[in-house]
């Protein structure tokens, strides 16, 4: 079926439906591996829902839509309030004959209610009046019987929230009236339902009681509908079945997928399991409904779970005139308040035009162990110095680590003195901090939303004014694979950034490609994972310490490169520092840059770092 109008016949579709004010359009949607019918408003050609009355139309202003093009059909939805009922025979009908098989033929017979065939041509759909013998979205599989075509077969009955492609394709061997049926229903049930065992019929607390009552509380509860909170539906039915019926997982995945059959559209099993493992996180008391009997569920207080806020708040847009904003910007300057903000280095400042605007994302990248938290945490030293407070989230290194390491920069003790020195220690340590604003430590935030909720809420109760994530790597986005949790872990940085005006240094890691070269020549391609983070950033700065490549260099030289300055002029495009090890700090290098040379591996061609562009510079 491709909507073709020549395969429908509405003039034989029973005037009991068209009466009724429960009609939609549909088209089928892909959605990653699945597809399936989404139905739209018959009036407005807008996405309906088949649990809301509001969004269906009438069969005259649906046959209207579908016959001015783009939709593969027409439909009626089953409602609450009403007392048709609808059967779905699957993989029972082939499409070249039009053959039924014995058993769908036998249904049919018995039923003896408007029947046509599905768009697909492998089944049929028999419209009646009657209630569901099932829970709803439970799918009869017919093992007993062989398929006709390539489908399964298989049987289903929904009579809400629910709807039928109608082809009006109709059956001629029974009635063409929607008859009133529900003994004929309840001997589909008895005649295809598997048999209880004696244990499922006697033990309340059985595995398989609790699932048939989770079966029964799940066909309450609203289908996902894409666009509609669909993804909050979803998680709140997991919880439901992991948390309040203290399901397994795999018992949780099971029922998932039988109501999956009514979501708009349905879900990948993939991503049903990815609902089912968040919920089997969550905190809290498990089992409120796992032995409560069914007239007690609406008596239960029970939680409404969401999905933790992958997003950041609503944005706060600010509308002005560019004339307003060209003399705002004169006012920032004849008040001083324009001022840029210092990153330490006396050289790094200068290089990059004098420092740093609030609400921008620096990156400092580099191969691992060639000081990228060094250069980070002396940025915190120095701005928490200027009476700036700042944060550091940090997915590489504990809260203790941070502090070895800020103690190594404070304190002139050896560290192998350390033991024997800890008064001078505490009093080194105390003598820092007591000059500084505080810098605030947040640890194993794994998710990017997480670290970028912390980094609001510092700034919007400690005024914080420098953020370092060590680093962005490890802060994990939405996405199917590496590359797209990355480019979204940039994204929300980019947006943290500007959203709170906080500073934001993020330590990346630098790819092995340029450990094939024959120098230390860095690209903005080395960024590892996602193109997005050159992108987002306003600074690129790559680190190359050359000790770490060759042992006989000298381990206090120190290389910086300038690759990207969106918002100012690149003054040196490299330099050389300082940097002491042992103490975890970086200085101005004390003599001329006049003979500095860029230290490849071994073997290496030196370079030039006074020349303002190289092979990675913008």
């Amino acid at each position: 079926m491709n909507g073709d109008i020549r395969e429908m016949d509405f003039d034989k579709v029973p005037a009991e439906l068209k009466n009724r004010r429960q009609w939609v359009v549909w088209k089928v949607i892909t959605r990653r591996d699945s597809s399936t019918k989404v139905p739209f408003q018959a009036a407005s050609g807008a996405p309906a829902k088949s649990n809301d009355p509001a969004t269906w139309g009438t069969f005259a202003e649906a046959a209207a839509r579908f016959a001015e093009g783009g939709f593969a059909g027409i439909g009626f939805v089953f409602g609450a309030e009403d007392e048709f009922c609808g059967v779905d025979l699957d993989g029972c009908r082939d499409p070249a004959s039009g053959e039924l098989a014995a058993w769908a033929r036998e249904v049919v017979t018995r039923l003896n209610s408007y029947s046509e065939v599905s768009p697909s041509q492998t089944g049929v759909k028999v419209f009646l009046r009657g209630r569901s013998p099932w829970s709803a979205g439970k799918k009869i599989p017919v093992t007993t019987e062989e398929a006709v075509c390539d489908r399964e077969p298989a049987i289903e009955v929904y009579h809400e929230s629910r709807y039928f492609a109608v082809t009006g394709q109709r059956l001629g061997a029974v009635s063409p009236r929607v008859e009133s049926r529900q003994q004929e229903l309840d001997w589909l049930a008895k005649t295809y339902t598997p048999a209880e065992t004696p244990a499922s019929r006697t033990d309340w607390r059985s595995d398989e009681a609790v699932c048939e009552r989770a079966r029964k509380y799940l066909a309450r509860m609203p289908v996902s509908i894409s666009g509609s909170g669909g993804h909050n539906a979803a998680f709140n039915v997991a919880c439901r079945l992991v948390i309040d019926f203290a399901l397994t997982e795999a018992q949780a995945l099971g029922l998932m997928s039988e109501w999956n059959l009514g979501c708009q559209p349905p879900w990948s099993e993939k991503e049903l399991r990815h609902k089912v493992g968040d919920a089997a996180k969550q905190p809290g008391d498990r089992g409120r409904l796992r032995n409560a009997k069914e007239e007690k569920w609406q008596q239960i207080e029970l939680r409404d779970y969401r999905l933790p806020r992958r997003d950041g708040p609503l944005a706060n847009v600010r509308r002005t005139t560019l004339e307003a904003a060209t003399f705002a910007r004169i006012e920032q300057i004849e008040s001083h308040s324009d001022s840029l903000l210092s990153l330490s280095l006396p050289d790094l400042d200068a290089a990059i035009g004098g420092g740093v605007e609030p609400g921008e994302m620096v990156i400092v990248a580099a191969r691992p162990n060639h000081g990228k938290s060094a250069v980070g945490l002396q940025m915190v030293h120095h701005l928490t110095s200027l009476g700036h407070p700042a944060i550091i989230v940090s997915e590489e290194m504990s809260a203790l680590a941070l502090g070895k390491r800020a103690l190594q920069f404070a304190s002139e003790v050896p560290k192998e003195h350390w033991r024997c020195s800890v008064p001078r220690l505490r009093q080194d340590a105390l003598d820092h901090f007591s000059s500084r604003a505080p810098c605030y430590v947040v640890e194993s935030c794994k998710s990017v939303y997480r670290a970028a909720d912390e980094i609001r809420a510092a700034v919007k109760d400690h005024e914080a004014r420098l953020a370092v994530v060590d680093y962005a790597q490890l802060l994990l986005g939405r996405g199917q694979g590496r590359y797209e949790q990355i480019t979204e872990t940039s994204t929300v940085l980019r947006q943290v950034a500007t959203e709170t005006q906080v500073v934001l240094v993020a330590l990346c890691q630098m790819s092995r490609a340029i450990e094939g070269r024959k120098s230390f020549i860095p690209l903005l391609s080395d960024l590892k994972d996602s193109g997005q983070l050159e992108q987002d950033a306003d600074v690129i700065l790559f680190l190359c310490w050359p000790h770490r490549l060759d042992p006989q260099r000298d381990a206090s030289e120190f290389q910086f490169y300038i690759a990207k300055n969106r918002n100012r002029e690149i003054n040196t495009s490299a330099f050389v520092c300082v940097f002491e090890p042992s103490r975890q700090r970086l200085i101005t290098r004390p003599t001329s840059l006049s003979d500095a040379v860029h230290y490849g591996p071994a073997g290496g061609e030196p370079w030039d770092v006074h020349a303002h562009t190289y092979p990675g510079a913008l």
